[in-house]
């Protein structure tokens, strides 16, 4: 395994570049491959098996608003 050190005590204003960049970074990728993200979560959900050991119970109460 790879290590990789992050510089983490940087002055206030090369924090607010990094967090800068980070946000042009993220808003740019989700522009290219934001659809295939949110299908690939959709898929992810869709795989998860159910707990068959879990029982579901009937809500039949009177919310009382």
């Amino acid at each position: 395994m790879n290590t990789t050190r992050l510089t983490t005590y940087w002055t206030t204003g090369e924090a607010a570049t990094v967090i800068d960049f980070l946000d042009t970074l993220r808003d740019a990728l989700w522009e290219t491959h934001g659809e295939k993200i949110i299908q690939m979560h959709r898929e992810a959900c869709n795989d998860l098996t159910r707990n068959t050991n879990q029982y579901e119970f009937e809500f039949d109460d009177e919310i009382p608003f």
